[in-house]
């Protein structure tokens, strides 16, 4: 069956530009000779049926439908229980006596000339079937063969289609994930391809990698390049310990950076990535609680109470224990939480710990008080 190119053009847009489906799905069905058409997922886990898209049925038929009227449809019943591909019409359910009487038919079908349906399931993607239905009405009659022809023809078009939807969903799941797990870890974490392009990166590796003062991309995208040949040759995954960054002395800590390089092959679970990728792994000499407390305070100008505070968090105490620990109320140290949290722009004693291992030291920092010492 010769469909139109056009169409079948449109088919395709619309595996990448939402927006095409206004066209496509009033275009099927004015091929098919149908007066209106519905694009359907069913989750095969719930039983739930929602529409991806519609034309000419409107918001009466989606509302009706999906909140009371989807149990007695008859049709539908029977195009579930069909296997992938399997065209039918509501004459070829085994039931279709049954189904005429049925509520579905005479509160919804009938009123909106849906009467007669043309349907089939075309794509799973494991969970969810992707299927598209157009409709008649009595006045118009059944769909003959040349319709259920045209139908047909569409169906492999629309499975490809479905099946490019349902994959750069995934794509966009593992991305989003993936984003997640590098925003909450207290490094600076990158991905590169082979081409030396960032695939994906978190806050911290951008601070370093593009610092103004002290550009590090175009070594660690050397370092990656290497690493991915030498994996592609022998197999063997590279690490390298230290980073020299250029500008620095060798007594500043800032001037080493701790790197692992390690190659992610394709198909990775974890990425999803179709070709190799090299996940670079940058942290800076860890100071303890007390030094990371003292630049936290230069940096966001804490008082020394607040200090005192941070200190305890940053070794890892929960906020009980600091104020045990600082002879203070809980609901002073609360307060004194909720300022230092002001102050830096965080919520989480974890993103606060993040802050602290990440900030570098500032010069001129104050030099450590008692923690008695109130302000």
């Amino acid at each position: 069956m010769q469909l139109p190119d056009r169409l079948v053009e449109r088919i395709y847009d619309a595996s990448v530009l939402d927006a095409a489906w206004s066209d496509v799905v009033p275009a099927i069905a004015d091929l098919c000779g149908a007066r209106s058409a519905v694009i359907l997922v069913n989750d095969r886990v719930t039983g739930e049926l929602s529409f991806a898209d519609e034309f000419g049925v409107g918001t009466e038929y989606r509302r009706a439908y999906l909140q009371d009227l989807r149990q007695d449809d008859l049709r539908l019943d029977d195009l579930v229980q069909q296997p992938l591909g399997t065209v039918r019409t509501d004459t070829m359910i085994p039931r279709y006596a049954a189904y005429r009487q049925s509520r579905a038919y005479r509160e919804l079908y009938k009123k909106l000339g849906t009467e007669h349906a043309l349907g089939a399931f075309i794509f799973s993607d494991g969970r969810r079937s992707y299927g598209l239905r157009v409709f008649r009405s009595e006045n118009e009659g059944a769909f003959g063969s040349a319709e259920i022809e045209r139908y047909q023809g569409l169906l492999p078009h629309l499975a490809r289609v479905f099946r490019i939807r349902s994959l750069h969903q995934r794509e966009r799941d593992l991305a989003s994930r993936l984003q997640h797990v590098l925003d909450v870890l207290p490094w600076g974490i990158c991905l590169v391809d082979e081409d030396g392009a960032l695939a994906a990166h978190n806050g911290i590796a951008k601070e370093l990698l593009f610092n103004a003062e002290r550009p590090l991309a175009t070594k660690v995208r050397r370092l990656a390049g290497e690493a991915l040949s030498e994996w592609r040759v022998s197999g063997r995954q590279r690490q390298v310990s230290v980073l020299r960054v250029d500008g620095r002395n060798d007594q500043d800590e800032t001037a080493r950076l701790h790197v692992l390089i390690e190659v992610i092959p394709e198909n990775s679970t974890w990425t999803g990535n179709a070709e190799p990728l090299v996940m670079v792994v940058l942290a800076t000499p860890a100071p303890d609680a007390e030094r990371q407390a003292e630049n936290l305070a230069a940096l966001y100008d804490l008082t020394c109470r607040e200090r005192a505070v941070a200190r305890h968090l940053l070794s890892g105490q929960r906020i009980a224990a600091t104020a045990e620990l600082l002879d203070i109320a809980f609901e002073t140290a609360r307060s004194h939480l909720r300022s230092i949290f002001a102050k830096t722009g965080v919520s989480r004693q974890t993103d606060l710990v993040r802050i602290g291992l990440s900030t570098p030291a500032i010069a001129g920092s104050r030099p450590p008080e008692s923690d008695l010492i109130d302000h």
